[in-house]
């Protein structure tokens, strides 16, 4: 599994349903841990997770990647590990920051355990 970010530096642990945030700066790449489809790429509030990638990986885990600044890949793209998906977002007052305190990206797994999990 690839870090979704450069300095794979947490945040905030275990939250929300399975989710990590890392931090980092706005605009910085997001990376997607693990091979797959891009099932969603959805803007706006999103019950607070802001703009929002989701994707779909070949054992049905999805990953889902939330207060991003901009996608760099659309619904139903084929994306590899290590690919950059989406420059982070989560400045407060900024267009899909969603509920944030700065700027990071919410990682969760969904169907799985977070691996990066403490």
């Amino acid at each position: 599994l690839f870090c979704p970010t450069a300095k794979c530096y947490i945040t905030q642990g275990l939250h929300w349903y399975h989710a990590i945030d890392f931090g980092g700066k706005c605009g910085e790449p997001i990376y997607a841990a693990a091979a797959g489809i891009a099932q969603r790429v959805d803007y706006g509030w999103n019950g607070g997770a802001g703009n929002y990638i989701k994707i779909l990986h070949p054992n049905g885990v999805v990953t889902m990647y939330g207060h991003i600044q901009a996608s760099l890949v659309s619904s139903g793209q084929q994306v590899s590990q290590g690919q950059s998906i989406a420059r982070m977002g989560g400045q407060p007052g900024t267009p899909g920051a969603g509920i944030s305190t700065g700027c990071h990206v919410h990682f969760e797994v969904i169907g799985a355990r977070n691996p990066f999990a403490k």
